[in-house]
């Protein structure tokens, strides 16, 4: 691990950020200058928001988790804490190979995927909790307590400080997560399920996120399309991506938005949609991830440019 000193800032323009928008760093600072969406998606703006930090750490994976307080970042080889909302980088890793990251929204902890697999972490230092979770997938509890990860054709959850297996669920599927109260949920060809769900004919799901205080999942499937689901297998909605191809997803704390990103694809782009039927309520150019936090006061954005912290606009009474 590395600590930044001083913790290098982005010069920004505050200004208000529309629901549609694109990133612009010029003389004047970081802004996000009004801008189309794609066509053909429904549209429900979100309200103005105001730049509120930055730092010139370029991303193209972020989540926000300790209940708001800070920032996971995956970006060129590098992972990286930042403290919310002025987005001051607190520790960086370098592990060989990092290209993915994932996080508890309400817990220090988070899963760093590198050339030797996933392992688990502690923040801000990102020091090791468990260092040997394989090649996965994995996913971590939203409360930072337990953690999942696919080995030898089955599941093994751990407990935090724990030596052995917790819990061991058959198969191998090709996503997990931990939805809202601690269950386990996985992919089972096209559907989502509790583990032993029969596989559903269909677009496979291929990657899984879940809110983290209401009983919604989210799915990607290999068609680019998403759905939604309950914990216990039902299917609550199926929409179209805003992107032209998604890597990376996330959903809010309370499952009523759906964050999109593109990664490391083209073009570069990251959107909230909501998530019960796919209506476009953020989007912006120039952005490879965005995400909300647990809190619901902000979200983070991150892209070649760098990383910044947003906020709404508080509404003047009358």
């Amino acid at each position: 691990m590395r600590r930044s000193a001083p913790a290098p800032t982005l010069r920004i323009n505050p200004g208000n950020v529309a629901a549609y928008a694109r990133v612009e760093r010029g003389s004047a600072g970081l802004r996000l200058v009004a801008a189309e969406p794609p066509d053909g998606a429904e549209r429900a703006p979100g309200k103005p928001m105001s730049l509120v930090g930055a730092a010139p750490f370029p991303a193209h994976e972020a989540v926000v988790i300790a209940g708001g307080q800070l920032v996971l970042l995956a970006g060129r080889g590098v992972a990286a804490s930042m403290r919310t909302p002025a987005m001051h980088l607190i520790h960086d890793r370098r592990p060989p190979g990092l290209d993915a990251v994932a996080g508890a929204p309400m817990a220090n902890a988070g899963l760093l995927h590198h050339d030797a697999g996933w392992r688990a972490v502690v923040l801000p230092s990102l020091g090791d909790i468990i260092a040997d979770l394989g090649p996965g997938p994995v996913a971590v509890r939203a409360d930072g307590r337990r953690v999942a990860a696919v080995r030898d054709g089955a599941i093994e959850e751990r407990d935090v400080g724990g030596d052995d297996p917790a819990a061991r669920h058959e198969g191998a599927p090709a996503a997990i997560a931990y939805a809202a109260g601690g269950s386990l949920v996985v992919a089972a060809g096209a559907a989502v399920g509790p583990p032993g769900t029969a596989a559903a004919d269909g677009s496979p799901v291929v990657a899984l996120a879940a809110a983290a205080e209401a009983p919604a999942v989210l799915a990607l499937h290999e068609d680019g399309s998403l759905s939604v689901w309950g914990a216990d297998g039902s299917r609550q909605a199926t929409w179209a991506s805003p992107l032209p191809a998604a890597a990376s997803i996330g959903l809010s704390a309370d499952g009523e938005l759906a964050a999109l990103g593109s990664g490391t694809g083209d073009p570069a782009a990251a959107c909230l949609v909501r998530a019960r039927d796919g209506a476009l309520v953020r989007y912006i150019h120039g952005a490879r991830a965005i995400c909300t936090s647990p809190a619901g006061e902000g979200i983070a954005i991150a892209g070649d440019w760098g990383t910044a912290w947003l906020e709404a606009i508080e509404e003047e009474s009358a």
